[in-house]
Parts: structure tokens; sequence; C-alpha cells
């Protein structure tokens, strides 16, 4: 299997990750029917209709599936050194650095994992991990409105830049709304996502109708802002997916541009930095395309920050959603990556 050098993840503080506002961002979005919602006039009986047809987007979840990673055990290294061993209680035959490391055990037996290499852990150095069941969605029909996920759990306000209601606008990360007006307050935008429920732009994922661009065939528009990843068919989008591209640090930035999905791997091993503090080694990394020199479209069972920078420059999805594009597209689909 073929070793790739660069991609990958480190974890940050997630508020610390909340861009500023940009011209995209900024702008109004919504539904022609609430187009007359303002700070000043929250609802009109036109758009309350329109919520009331429409309360939640017309979408289902991809379904949950591994795939070629359905019966692998992923174990994570727990120490900064670990002591390997030739036999459960055996002796020692070598102590490495971990650095940021997932190893996928060939066997575990009381208490002990053997690697591929032939040594033996102490899974008191070790952790086994379970992958994020979280999916995307698959459009059924036509956007007449943007649609978004909430990016962590809070509660929405009564009105734009209003008070929070517990009661009835409690918000789950990763829940799917519609988007069906938006008033700009004080250079934020506020999305009117329910019946008198509204949040900031910072709490949201947003996909917009129109596509970013326009190709034939199959192929993917990855926005790094909104931190998602839209498949379309020609102009019309047919599945969305929350994504983690490069941490924008100025060395591990997702680099933007129209690109083709070249080698294609059900799993892969990657690993980089080595002898440096972010160093890192993963087994078995489900549904990689590449598209760009190393940098791939791929599945990631180490994290769950979906929706947030958080890569060395690939962009990570769920396996999941991994699984249904690689199924999908094909050597020679094109990645267009773009700002937003």
């Amino acid at each position: 299997m073929r070793t790739s050098i660069l991609i990958l993840i480190i974890v940050l503080t997630m508020t610390a990750l909340i861009p500023e506002p940009s011209a995209e961002a900024t702008g109004l979005v919504g539904h022609p029917s609430c187009a007359a919602i303002t700070r000043e006039t929250p609802m009109t009986p036109e758009c309350q209709a329109l919520i009331a047809a429409h309360p939640t987007p017309n979408v289902s979840l991809v379904p949950v599936d591994f795939g070629v990673v359905s019966d692998t055990r992923f174990l994570r290294f727990v120490e900064d050194e670990v002591t390997l061993f030739d036999a459960p209680n055996g002796n020692p035959v070598e102590t490495v650095v971990t650095g940021y490391t997932y190893v996928t055990p060939v066997e575990v037996r009381d208490g002990w994992a053997k690697l591929s290499s032939g040594a033996w852990v102490s899974l008191n150095d070790a952790r086994f991990t379970s992958p994020s069941i979280i999916s995307g969605v698959l459009l059924n029909g036509a956007l007449d409105m943007p649609i978004a996920w909430i990016l962590w759990e809070h509660d929405a306000t009564t009105t734009p830049a209003g008070l929070s209601d517990r009661e009835h606008g409690h918000l789950e990360r990763y829940q799917v709304v519609n988007i069906y007006a938006t008033v700009n307050v004080n250079g934020w935008n506020w999305y009117l996502i329910g019946p008198n429920q509204w949040t900031n732009q910072k709490n949201v994922s947003v996909v917009y109708p129109t596509p970013p661009a326009s190709y034939d065939g199959r192929w993917v528009g990855v926005n790094l802002y909104e931190q998602n990843l839209v498949a379309y068919e020609n102009n019309r989008p047919v599945m969305a997916a929350l994504v983690s591209s490069g941490l924008k640090n100025g060395r591990w930035d997702t680099p933007t541009g129209t690109f083709h999905i070249g080698v294609r791997l059900e799993a892969d091993r990657m690993s980089g930095a080595e002898g440096q503090a972010d160093f890192y080694s993963l087994d078995q990394v489900p549904y990689a395309q590449y598209f760009n020199g190393l940098i791939s479209l791929h599945g990631t069972y180490w994290h769950s920050s979906f929706g947030y920078p958080h890569s060395h420059g690939c962009v990570n999805l769920s396996i999941s959603d991994s699984k249904w594009l690689f199924d999908w597209l094909s050597a020679g689909s094109i990645v267009y990556v773009y700002e937003g």
C-alpha cells in the first residue's frame, strides 16, 4: 500500500477558528417569500406560511457505511513514548515516540495488542476509539433556499441579535435547517431558521442554492469559508457534507483552484512531519481521492470536528461521506476548491 506524506490534523479550539465575515457571508440570502423580513419586521404572513409548509430541509441522510474499514479497530497511543514488547508481558524490544498515531492491531489478547510489525503494546498505553457516525445529506430536489448545519449546540434567539430562547429554540450540533431570511446587524448575518428562531452566521455552515462554478458531469465544490462540500451533477446539487480542510496558518492551508482526481485508494497509510512536534502516522485512512499532489478527499476516523479547519491540507470527511463520494466520483472528476 502506498505511503503518503502529508495531510492531517491538529486539534484547535473551535472558537478560535471562527472567521471574520467575508463578502459572500454578508450577502443576504433566503427564500423570496421572506424577502420582506427586516430587523423591524422579523415575520410576515407570507414567510410564516412558507415555514409552516417547509419546516425542515428536503433532504435525507447519507447512509452510515464504514465500508472497507467496517471491521477495523483503531487504536491510539496515549503516551508520548511507548515501549513495545516481543509478546504479552514479554521482553521489551524498542521504545517509540508516538506523536499523533493511530494503528490497526492484528490481534488483541489479555490487555495487549499486536501491531502489524509483530510487536505488542500494552493497552495501558493505548486506547480504542470509535469513528464518528455523522454523515451528510442527499438533496431530494432543487434547493429553493439555502440550508445549513448547526455547528455547535446553542439556543436560538427570538429576533435578529435578540434574546435566546432555550425552551423553544435549542439547537443541536449537526442539525440541518432551512435559511428562510437574512438580516444583517452590525456586519453580521442573522439567519431565520424557524418560527421566531434566529442564529448568527458564525454558528452555521451554509449550503447555497447557486453552484460556485459550472462543469459538466459529476464534480464537487469545496467551500473553505463554510467548511462544506457539495456534489453536483452538471449544475444540480445532489449531496452535501461538512468537511475539515487545512488549518489556515500559512503552512497547511488547502490550496484553491480547479483540480482533477488522480489516484484513488480504498485505504491508505498517511504520515508526515517525522521528528517534529506535529508528527502523525495513521493506518487505514479510508477512501482517499488525491486531486492535488498529496492533497486528497478522504475519510476520517480520528476526529469529529467537521465544519472547522483541522487538517494538514486535505479535505477531511466522515467515513460515510467519503465512501459515498468514492463510489460516486471517478478518476478525472473535478474538485473545485474556493474561498466562498
